[in-house]
């Protein structure tokens, strides 16, 4: 399966939809059959409509029911009821394109799933219209914990998809107050599943700053901006395919917009995923070697000192401020030499215990 994943639209004039339409026809041409978008489609209630359209028009119907299509901070922030509510114009204009791409929803959550074949996928829209954070109301947190919990299997990742990353993650994750005031809450349901994919946009990190960034509940990844990435590579257009299959996520770097293949940004997630190894290594029977749980947890749990050095004015990249990445290819080198250590260790285990 092949999935197409784009954010931050900020559909707002003729430019906007250009970049979309043909960024979708590329897409689809290059083999997606499914598609994820992050949020911020657009500033205003009719530019999120033109939006919805031309996502209608361009991907194609037989995939429609392959999608999982979010709302962003820029989405929610406008007509917002004194109690936070969401604006009902902007709930139904959502539930109405839902209902034309086949994605189901429910009455009391504005979070949404579908499955891509045997992958489930998790939306977490936020409940209320906060200007830059979101915030999940007890129903939809009970939903979150239900959902993640079905037909969930370790060695099967589950795709969860947020507007906003998580703080202390990437580069610049701080920046206008960060996630909101779940993130702790919401990071320690998901140390229950260390298979998670934690997707976001909404940071407008170029291909080039962005980063894949390994923690004990999953492996969590950026998406550029479709029209308005803010260093990095800052062309209209940029995405990633995500190309699955049992034994890795391959993320291709495109620029979508004029077609081209960007693959000097490509990644790669392989499974298990050293956080799903390092829940197994603790959960074995025999007493886990320290070393590898205390290597797994340097590299599980990197953080940034300062990931806006120009506090929420920081727009360049970390290398213009004489800063190292954090998850850099060396760092990707070291977190596959663990895994296939820690891999090596439970098959000596498991032949050891097998009668």
């Amino acid at each position: 399966m092949i999935i197409g994943l784009i954010s931050d639209i900020h559909q707002n004039g003729q430019n906007e939809n250009k970049v979309l339409e043909i960024s979708l026809k590329n897409m689809a041409k290059n083999g997606a059959t499914a598609l994820i978008m992050a949020g911020d489609i657009g500033d205003e209630h009719s530019r999120r409509e033109k939006a919805f359209s031309i996502i209608n028009d361009c991907f194609p119907q037989e995939f429609h029911n392959a999608m999982m299509l979010m709302l962003g901070n820029h989405d929610v922030r406008t007509g917002v009821r004194p109690d936070k509510s969401l604006d009902p114009d902007l709930v139904n204009l959502y539930h109405d394109y839902l209902d034309k791409f086949g994605i189901h929803y429910y009455d009391n959550t504005m979070c949404i799933d579908t499955w891509f074949n045997d992958y489930h996928v998790l939306c977490l829209n936020t409940d209320q219209g906060l200007k830059d954070s979101m915030f999940l109301i007890a129903t939809s947190l009970a939903w979150l914990k239900e959902k993640l919990a079905e037909d969930s299997d370790i060695h099967k990742p589950i795709i969860v998809v947020t507007h906003q990353s998580f703080n202390s993650s990437h580069w610049r994750a701080g920046l206008f107050g960060g996630f909101g005031e779940q993130d702790e809450i919401l990071k320690e349901l998901f140390n229950h599943y260390p298979q998670i994919i934690l997707l976001n946009g909404h940071i407008h990190n170029g291909l080039g700053v962005i980063e894949f960034i390994q923690r004990p509940f999953g492996t969590l990844v950026e998406i550029p901006s479709l029209t308005k990435s803010e260093n990095g590579v800052k062309s209209a257009g940029t995405g990633w395919l995500i190309k699955t299959s049992q034994e890795t996520f391959v993320f291709e770097a495109w620029d979508f917009f004029n077609d081209k293949r960007l693959n000097q940004y490509d990644q790669a997630i392989n499974f298990p995923q050293l956080s799903v190894l390092t829940q197994e290594l603790t959960d074995a029977e025999k007493s886990a070697p320290q070393d590898l749980l205390a290597k797994a947890s340097v590299l599980m749990n990197k953080q940034y000192l300062d990931d806006m050095p120009d506090g929420d004015s920081t727009v360049k990249g970390q290398s213009d401020y004489g800063i190292n990445k954090i998850y850099d290819e060396d760092t990707w080198i070291d977190i596959e030499a663990l895994r296939h250590e820690i891999i090596d260790y439970l098959d000596e285990e498991n032949s050891i215990s097998s009668p």
